[in-house]
């Protein structure tokens, strides 16, 4: 039986996100946790939509899929029925899954169908260098809002978005303790 190391789950493909960005700590987190459970690279599928968070499969060499803006659920929920055998994960931001994904992200939770959603929430949409997101803190000045204007919604919660709608498991993490990031993603898995 083969024995899968992390290194297994990596393409040679570098990783391009910004120094100190919280993404490679997720992808990290996600090929320990892979090595962890011994799931075959050609057994899992990342499929993501755009920004920064998105690029993941590219890092990755497991079968990978990038889709459109805020369409990562519809083509996981696809692939996830088309091959039920298949650890199927969906890598977005809080852009990309909140807001023009939204619709999709309560129905997926309501499913509960196996898919698993790692979304990386910086509460800003930062590959458009500022614009506000759906989770952006009220009070908040970005560069794309006008002179001293702040938001004045509150922002959406995502993780009680996720229980209202049923969903089986919900947790959070921070990419800088790997350890319970590892042990969520490997909750999450199982």
């Amino acid at each position: 039986m083969t024995e899968y190391t992390a290194k297994n789950y990596k393409s040679e493909i570098r990783a391009t996100f910004c120094p100190g960005c919280g993404h490679h700590g997720v992808v990290k987190a996600i090929t320990t946790a892979l090595e962890k459970l011994q799931i075959p690279p050609y057994e899992t599928a990342i499929v993501s939509g755009i920004g920064c968070s998105s690029n993941i499969p590219h890092f990755m060499s497991t079968y990978g899929m990038h889709t459109l803006h805020g369409r990562i659920l519809p083509n996981a929920l696809g692939l996830k029925l088309a091959n039920h055998k298949i650890l199927t994960i969906g890598s977005g931001g809080d852009g990309d899954g909140y807001g023009i994904g939204a619709g999709h992200f309560v129905h997926a939770c309501r499913r509960n169908i196996g898919l698993k959603y790692f979304v990386m929430n910086n509460s800003i949409y930062g590959l458009t260098t500022g614009q506000a997101s759906p989770t952006t803190i009220a009070g908040t000045v970005t560069k794309t809002t006008p002179k001293n204007y702040s938001l004045h919604e509150e922002p959406l919660d995502p993780i009680a978005t996720a229980l209202g709608a049923g969903a089986s498991f919900v947790a959070r993490g921070f990419t800088r303790n790997q350890k319970q990031l590892v042990d969520i993603i490997v909750k999450a898995i199982e």
